[in-house]
């Protein structure tokens, strides 16, 4: 398999089954995970990959089953859907459905992915969540991320006015710093890059460390009067950065997320003797529920979070899918856009 390189493919796509909705495509985002596939820095899935998750679409179709919360010129982007009846989706679960493989889009099969880098697409009506016509296209292609955090969120029980502290001020920092924010946290976001930090203290309500400048630990012992951090989000999957993040924890029962997957694959340091003694909780984060896709849904339909600060502000027409690779896989790169009805 060539690495580096993209084709584009004409599909015929199926007549839609009672349950399905047929989107126009509007923008697309570039994923880490998508520009690492292409690079070939990973392959989750196997190929030939025709991937794409953080997109919005109009529906312009629906079958005879989708109800009246759909309607033709809705804006929605997909969540998971999952088989319904294996034990995962019966406790909630749907974005650990043990036969995700079996639910996958059903045209062109011979291609490994979400398809979304398409002019086109067939999605489950159960999978479609509304997003407002209000925001950008390309800033409402973030709801899988954002849902993603609002999980992350959840998942570090993260209360109002607790000290929160964000490792890296990439996409994902952002978009963490940012619901967590709307969560009601107050927030920290440390990084190592002069692009980042400038954009991270553009948001105006984090307090924000620049770690090649200030040793970041006893920057966050300072800002928190020597408490330390109640929850560390580590939006970077790097051994120095979970170290820090582990020094940056509150004595008691303060929680370390491990948020992103790093390649290669990064060390975590963990005495045993520490987590007993103080209560020291370290939660991994992956994908979201239907409840996450909702609740990232209002947040973005809101204005409650500003998704402009995760873009690059680079789009690309689908026909030049390459180069939008190769823009979104330079070093310090934020969110790049396709506009995926230019072909």
């Amino acid at each position: 398999m060539d690495m580096h390189k993209t084709e584009l493919h004409k599909v015929v796509l199926p007549e839609l089954a009672p349950d399905e909705i047929l989107l126009k495509m509007e923008k697309i985002n570039l994923c880490t995970t998508d520009y690492q596939h292409w690079m070939g820095l990973r392959n989750h899935y196997g190929f030939p990959k025709a991937d794409g998750h953080e997109y919005s679409g109009i529906i312009i179709e629906k079958g005879s089953d989708v109800g009246d919360n759909l309607q033709i010129g809705d804006r929605v982007s997909g969540g998971y859907k999952g088989c319904g009846y294996c034990i995962p989706c019966r406790e909630g679960f749907p974005n650990e459905c043990i036969n995700k493989d079996s639910v996958s889009t059903r045209y062109a099969i011979e291609f490994k992915g979400g398809k979304a880098f398409a002019n086109y697409k067939i999605l489950s009506a159960k999978e479609a969540v509304k997003v407002s016509k209000d925001i950008p296209a390309e800033e409402a292609g973030f709801l899988e991320p954002v849902s993603t955090a609002v999980e992350c969120a959840f998942r570090a029980k993260i209360k109002p006015t607790e000290d929160v502290v964000i490792i890296g001020a990439g996409t994902m920092g952002i978009v963490n710093a940012q619901v967590a924010h709307a969560f009601g946290a107050r927030v920290i976001i440390s990084d190592i890059s002069d692009k980042k930090v400038e954009t991270a203290k553009k948001m105006g309500f984090a307090e924000v460390i620049h770690s090649r400048k200030t040793d970041p630990v006893e920057e966050v012992k300072r800002l928190t009067n020597g408490k330390g951090a109640d929850v560390v989000i580590a939006a970077v999957g790097n051994t120095i950065a979970y170290k820090q993040g582990m020094e940056m924890l509150k004595h008691f029962r303060g929680r370390f997320m491990v948020f992103p997957a790093g390649y290669p694959k990064p060390e975590l340091e963990i005495d045993p003797n520490e987590m007993h003694y103080r209560k020291i909780e370290i939660i991994g984060s992956y994908e979201a529920n239907d409840y996450d896709y909702l609740i990232a849904s209002r947040l973005l339909s809101y204005k409650m979070i500003n998704m402009s600060y995760a873009l690059e502000g680079k789009a690309f027409p689908l026909k030049n899918i390459n180069d939008a690779f190769e823009a979104a896989s330079i070093p310090d790169s934020y969110r790049v856009t396709i506009d995926l009805q230019d072909i």
